[in-house]
């Protein structure tokens, strides 16, 4: 199963952090996608999210949410470690490379799925960004087999697009090569709106990939789902 904060990599709207370098976030969604699978099987998930932002460019944090690696079967949660550095390649234009460790706890899996990510963003005014990210040890069940510490790559670009002050236009594409581990890629994104107003931020996004991912997954396919999401920065 895959795992990881939320389908595609969101570019924030706006400047919506707590003061100071410490920032929280506690978010309640109707389903948790990611890269076009559902990880709880349509059901709602909450997530829970934790940031320190140094002012010479790193950053570390975690996340954590529920998730439901078995259909109908016992639920574990995922908790993502993470650290990285952003630095200005211009005007508008910023790198940022982050390394985050996956961690399944009470997961009922026979096996440990944990996984290491390798990111590297480059970013354009906080409103469209390019990324590649290697897994070196990504293990995953599918209709296709089972494939244990494989290596991986994806590609991902995602936009916000400001409509006001409030509102915005989200969405993004990613392709993931799973050829070392089932023999096959996929392509799958969403697109969406998003309202935010000060420390609360509500999207609405529908999500499409292609037949690839029904063929590894059945069910947790995301194709055509339209998903909400509330969040609470603190």
């Amino acid at each position: 199963m895959l795992g990881w904060a939320v389908a595609l990599i969101v570019v924030p709207i706006c400047a919506c952090r707590a003061d100071g370098p410490w920032n929280a976030s506690f978010t309640a969604t109707s389903d948790y996608i990611f890269r076009g699978v559902s990880q709880t099987y349509g059901g709602a998930a909450v997530q829970l999210g934790a940031n320190y932002q140094s002012p010479f460019g790193w950053f570390a944090g975690a996340w954590g949410s529920n998730v439901d690696p078995y259909p109908s079967g016992d639920a574990s949660k995922e908790l993502d470690l993470y650290a990285g550095v952003t630095r200005p390649l211009g005007d508008n234009v910023s790198a940022r490379l982050t390394y985050t460790h996956y961690v399944y706890l009470d997961d009922p899996r026979p096996v440990r799925y944990d996984y290491d990510d390798f990111a590297l963003s480059v970013d354009y005014m906080d409103r469209f960004a390019i990324t590649v990210l290697y897994q070196p040890d990504f293990t995953s069940y599918s209709q296709l087999g089972f494939a244990h510490k494989r290596p991986t790559v994806d590609y991902e670009i995602s936009s916000t697009w400001p409509l006001s002050s409030r509102f915005a236009l989200v969405g993004g594409v990613g392709y993931y090569d799973l050829q070392r581990l089932f023999g096959v890629s996929y392509w799958s994104g969403s697109a969406g709106i998003a309202y935010v107003d000060r420390r609360l931020e509500i999207e609405l996004r529908r999500f499409f990939s292609d037949g690839t991912v029904a063929r590894l997954w059945e069910d947790a396919s995301a194709d055509g789902d339209v998903v909400v999401s509330v969040m609470f920065r603190f």
